[in-house]
């Protein structure tokens, strides 16, 4: 174990040098190309049978959880699943606390940035805002920093604490309308909070004091990626393939049980949906961590991993190019129309955007060309 004197915080344990987590790489990139894939789900709610489908493409109105509503946290548990391995790897080459602190800072703001940037992406007036992906991964990657290399009873304790003082402060505050504070609207802290930070609300009711709760999210990623790091024989990855499997299906069942009282609100993130979603995100890189790292099948998830090792480009990709590569092709395709008929033609559009995306992508990888923040 590595320690550096001028840290406040543990050393992060030092495992392979030079290796990479195929498991997350491939873990990102389903999140990933399923973004790139989104408007695939989304047409298919006019074709006959498939309605099901596209409704796990889209947000629950309010109460409640599908399949969408857990890619935003999948995001964000992953960032907390890598920054062991990122940091250590400073760590181990010598880095100082202040200057690892300084580079989360750079990332944070270089974030932010870029998620102003798409927001006002072919908008037509200037809106600041908080609530994108980026933004919310940009405020709790800074404050989650400060737990990495901590103990897991640190880490914990510190999500617990986060997440109990959000649930107080939502349910006990003066800014709570008449139907208290799970009903859906902008009479809670959260609308309260935007209204003095940015003079308005978001639509969709989402509120930017998320990136509290998120925190959480990525703490649990923190805790999940400090046990994966610390183990280097096939028998203590055996181990960790238990403890992410049996802690995933903890946080799904609590989160369950809490729900009658506390709702599952993605929009506020409440505690409860923390928790539901911190489980079911743990479960999923489980699934892969037993696949790659353990069961040492990894040929299938080259494809995810390309996608996966370069998600900067490819959710610039997703949120910025989708409608403009339907327009220039548009021409192109025209053909197939009559052919698909207007059920299934926006369904091959949204396709072959993906498919065009994924051949960016892999161009990319083949000249080892990957955007960081």
């Amino acid at each position: 174990m590595n320690t550096v004197a001028s840290t406040p915080s543990v050393a992060i344990p030092e495992t392979r040098p030079n290796h990479r987590l195929e498991s997350l790489d491939a873990y990102r990139g389903a999140i990933m190309f399923l973004l790139l894939c989104g408007g695939i789900f989304q047409s298919l709610k006019h074709v006959p049978g498939w309605n099901w489908l596209a409704e796990q493409n889209e947000h629950v109105e309010w109460k409640g959880c599908v399949f969408w509503d857990l890619i935003q946290p999948s995001f964000m548990f992953m960032v907390g699943v890598s920054m062991p391995f990122a940091l250590g790897r400073r760590q181990a080459r010598g880095d100082s606390w202040a200057s690892r602190f300084s580079h989360v800072l750079f990332r944070s703001i270089s974030l932010t940035a870029l998620g102003i940037a798409l927001d006002h992406f072919g908008a037509d007036r200037l809106q600041i805002g908080f609530i994108r992906v980026l933004q919310q991964i940009a405020i709790a990657y800074l404050l989650t920093f400060f737990v990495v290399g901590r103990t897991l009873r640190t880490q914990a304790t510190v999500a617990g604490v986060l997440l109990a003082a959000y649930q107080i402060a939502w349910m006990f505050n003066p800014f709570n309308g008449p139907g208290g504070p799970w009903a859906m609207g902008h009479d809670n802290l959260g609308g309260a909070f935007d209204q003095w930070l940015i003079r308005r609300n978001y639509s969709g009711y989402y509120v930017g004091l998320n990136a509290i709760p998120a925190t959480a999210t990525l703490i649990f990623g923190v805790m999940a990626g400090t046990v994966i790091r610390a183990a280097n024989t096939d028998v203590e990855r055996r181990r960790v393939l238990r403890f992410l499997t049996i802690a995933g299906t903890l946080g799904v069942v609590a989160g369950l049980l809490l729900s009658p009282v506390f709702p599952l609100i993605k929009r506020i993130w409440t505690p409860s949906f923390t928790i539901y979603a911190g489980g079911w995100t743990t479960l999923f890189l489980a699934g892969f961590y037993g696949l790659i790292e353990v069961g040492q099948r990894r040929a299938w998830s080259l494809p995810l991993q390309i996608v996966g090792m370069n998600s900067t480009a490819a959710y610039v990709l997703g949120n910025s190019f989708g409608g403009w590569f339907r327009s220039l092709t548009g021409a192109w395709f025209a053909p197939l129309n009559s052919l698909l008929g207007a059920e299934w033609f926006p369904v091959f559009q949204h396709l072959a955007f993906a498919v065009a995306a994924w051949g960016v992508l892999y161009w990319l990888y083949r000249r080892k060309v990957f955007f960081k923040l």
